[in-house]
């Protein structure tokens, strides 16, 4: 008889007291829409990550589109952009009409490589797009000296970077506008929910407008521009707020999570865990290694063994300049543009995550990738 194995799923995640308690209340006043809890997500949220401003929307994907259309994206302007990300970046930038310029990672950190960026400006390009990936910071010193020098805005999406610092700054405040991302597999979330984050009060305003529909400022329904629906529900914002106030803890698992991982797998050979630089505040959103040449299975071998054990994963992600309908679409990179993401596109993955995993799962998830790497 075929032994059955516990399903350990790639995320999940604890819903608490205190958000039962916000949407609760959310049910008993009526206000589902707009309300309370969103002016309070997005201070408390800004306030979180040393921003003037936060400005709620519907999702991580609409926080970027936002940022891009509220420093004035257009037609053909170019943005440099980490080549190795989800694929909302690319989007985002799509949807101004503008077009996304794929920038290889560090081999070791897996973030954007700030030494390829110049050789990418033209006399199009206006932006950066930088994404904290998988919770470690890119290295913005070099990324906001190029950006001076060239007069480009700064984009930081940071998804998946809640909470993370590059030299006692936190991510989101750094550059021009940020975006960050609510989605059920987040450090925290809404449900479905993002925020755009900055310190610029024009851009601010101007991002307030165009989530609601960019309503006339004398006459509501005379519009001042195209406009765009991505409001947050109060409903979303309070199970947000809730998961805000609750952070720090949800940081100490993620801490315990990834130590846990890290301490199992040191040494295991042909294993690689992607490095944390010494700048950096590191907060692990998902574990992420790769296989190297050392190791007897390949990273597809490795995860299916993994699934007959129950164990989910993820593969990590396909990078822009390796999608077929972009090169179509711009003419402008190929497949083998940026190699260093090719080669973690096809070696890396991450392993069950969820803020509440318990240690003998972890445990067991890692006795199974050494066991399977000494055959």
């Amino acid at each position: 008889m075929e032994k059955k194995f516990k399903r350990i799923p790639v995320f999940d995640i604890k819903v608490g007291e205190l958000e039962k308690k916000y949407v609760k209340d959310c049910l008993d006043t009526a206000w589902l829409g707009q309300g309370s809890y969103v002016k309070n997500f997005e201070e408390k949220f800004s306030k979180f990550v040393d921003c003037k401003y936060g400005v709620t929307t519907t999702g991580g994907t609409t926080a970027l589109h936002l940022a891009c259309a509220s420093i004035g994206l257009k037609d053909g302007d170019e943005v440099l952009v980490s080549t190795l990300t989800n694929m909302a970046c690319a989007f985002s930038i799509d949807y101004c009409n503008a077009i996304p310029v794929p920038i290889d990672v560090d081999k070791d950190t897996w973030q954007l490589d700030p030494k390829l960026l110049e050789q990418k400006v033209t006399k199009k390009t206006k932006a950066i797009m930088v994404v904290h990936l998988f919770g470690h910071p890119v290295d913005m010193d070099s990324v906001i000296k190029i950006a001076k020098k060239h007069s480009l805005k700064i984009i930081e999406d940071c998804a998946e970077a809640h909470g993370v610092e590059y030299k006692n700054k936190k991510v989101g405040s750094i550059g021009d506008v940020a975006a960050f991302s609510f989605f059920s597999n987040k450090t925290i979330t809404c449900g479905e929910g993002g925020m755009l984050t900055t310190n610029s009060k024009d851009i601010a305003e101007k991002a307030k407008s165009l989530k609601n529909l960019a309503y006339g400022k004398v006459h509501k329904f005379i519009h001042d521009d195209i406009g765009f629906n991505y409001r947050l529900p109060n409903i979303s914002a309070a199970i947000g707020l809730a998961q805000l106030e609750s952070i720090d803890k949800v940081f100490q698992e993620k801490e315990r999570i990834y130590n846990r991982y890290k301490n199992n797998l040191k040494g295991t050979k042909g294993i690689v865990i992607p490095k944390v630089e010494n700048w950096a505040k590191y907060i692990m959103w998902v574990f992420n290694l790769s296989v190297d040449k050392n190791y007897p299975l390949s990273r597809d071998d490795l995860v299916i063994k993994l699934k007959e054990k129950n164990i989910e994963t993820r593969n990590a992600f396909v990078p822009i300049s390796y999608q077929d309908f972009l090169i179509k679409k711009y003419n402008l990179f190929d497949k083998n543009e940026c190699p260093n993401a090719n080669i973690i596109m096809d070696n890396g993955f991450y392993l069950p995550s969820g803020n509440i995993i318990p240690n003998d799962d972890i445990d067991f998830i890692c006795q199974e990738i050494i066991k399977l790497g000494k055959k």
